[in-house]
């Protein structure tokens, strides 16, 4: 399969498959196809077959002739669905092709995914990273399998910013879940801050001085001060959580990201690892992970 005769193909054609489709239309991409159940209902002047031609994208009528006339099928269906999309097409994949599942399903249906692939079809855990709508195809893109690297060499002159970070399935989607835990654990920790500043009236201030402290040094820095300075530091911050504990209940607002935080602190504490470090912050997190990691056996 070379690069100047690729042939693609979107299992799935909502919001990631028209800005996808858009973008690398506008770079040269010509015949991109797509199969979806309610694009296959659409009939002429469906609202959908508008956005699709828009997109420089054709909407087939069933995944046979998605497959029959796409080598690289990109799957951008919700995650919940991803493996009962993935038999749709099964039947009619062979070693000519190469599957990219992109559908934010769970590390195991990516497993799984991968095992329903095996000696079938090439396989690529592909997990979007970023918003689609603000950044297309430039959109940052992990990907891992076997074909991981197949997938970026053809995808890549068409701009599409995809990194290899394995040759499992499983490994780029474990990296997005595992993102999402700090993305969206900041989002639930700022909005019980937020709340409990606006509360007693000090909304501006202790969101300026949130913002000021996040942006005075790159955050790699601010990663390492965070993570070595618990090790070190977490039995005096246990205290220092308990009055914030106290303060939040008294304004009558949300507490669980800060008890969640103080237990968190209190379980470090008790680990021993000031007096493992001698008292001084190390110089990377990595020691401070596989201390972690041993003292929960």
């Amino acid at each position: 399969m070379k690069t100047k005769q690729l042939r693609l193909g979107f299992l799935g054609f909502g919001e990631a498959g028209y800005h996808f489709g858009k973008d690398l239309t506008r770079a040269g991409l010509a015949g991109i196809v797509a199969y979806s159940p309610s694009g296959a209902r659409a009939a002429a002047g469906d609202p959908l077959r508008k956005k699709a031609a828009e997109a420089g994208v054709e909407l087939v009528a069933t995944p046979k002739e998605l497959c029959a006339r796409a080598q690289l099928i990109i799957a951008v269906t919700p995650g919940r669905a991803a493996l009962a999309a993935l038999r749709s097409v099964r039947p009619y994949l062979s070693d000519r092709h190469i599957y990219a599942d992109a559908s934010a399903a769970s590390v195991k249906a990516m497993e799984q995914a991968g095992r329903l692939l095996a000696g079938r079809a090439g396989f690529v855990d592909a997990a979007i990273m970023g918003t689609v709508p603000l950044n297309g195809i430039k959109v940052v893109t992990m990907a891992s399998g076997s074909h991981a690297a197949r997938f970026r060499a053809l995808m890549a002159p068409y701009g599409m910013n995809i990194q290899v970070v394995g040759d499992q399935p499983g490994a780029a989607s474990a990296m997005k879940l595992i993102r999402s835990v700090f993305m969206k654990g900041l989002a639930a920790l700022l909005l019980e801050s937020l709340e409990a500043a606006q509360r007693r009236g000090v909304l501006d201030a202790v969101a300026a001085d949130i913002a000021g402290s996040i942006d005075e040094r790159p955050f790699a820095q601010t990663i390492k001060r965070f993570v070595c300075g618990t090790a070190v530091h977490a039995g005096r911050r246990v205290h220092e959580m308990g009055d914030a504990l106290e303060l939040l209940r008294a304004t009558g607002g949300s507490t669980r990201m800060t008890r969640a935080t103080r237990a968190m602190i209190v379980e470090i504490a008790g680990m021993g690892l000031r007096e493992h470090f001698g008292g001084r912050e190390p110089d990377a997190i990595a020691p401070v992970l596989e201390a972690v990691i041993r003292a929960r056996g």
